[in-house]
């Protein structure tokens, strides 16, 4: 696994260990303020991938993109690195994921709007979130 050695990964029912640390590593990047003590981004993505009935199209699309970060081949292809997002220390992670934003190449801007996209609706679509912001009592 990428991802790297010794990691606890919680029952998952819709998505790979791999995913799952993947959207974790971008949790510490683009939630670091997060108000919900007990958010796990990469819950939340099992969670909307196994809740969808199938056939979804839009699962495949998302399983894809949640293997981005912990993927040598996108890493490669995106940065020129053989060291994927999820392996790098926080500081790194957060520099290269800025360098994604701020590129001139439209494919890194892109990736890193839908997984930044993707990340802000799960947190949103969690019932504590929904509390927290009082949309729900």
């Amino acid at each position: 696994m990428n991802c790297g050695s010794g990691l606890t990964t919680p029952p998952l029912r819709g998505i790979s260990p791999e995913q799952y640390h993947s959207f974790r590593s971008l949790q510490e990047v683009f939630l670091q303020d997060n108000p919900i003590p007990n958010f796990d981004l990469g819950l939340a993505l099992d969670n909307y991938v196994y809740g969808h009935p199938y056939p979804i199209e839009t699962e495949s699309v998302i399983q894809l993109l949640a293997s981005v970060p912990s993927s040598i081949l996108a890493a490669m292809a995106l940065d020129f690195s053989f060291t994927p997002i999820v392996k790098l220390p926080m500081e790194k992670r957060i520099k290269r994921l800025q360098e994604w934003k701020h590129s001139s190449l439209g494919l890194k801007r892109g990736v890193y709007v839908i997984l930044r996209q993707i990340s802000f609706f799960l947190l949103s679509s969690d019932k504590e979130y929904q509390k927290f912001v009082g949309y729900i009592q």
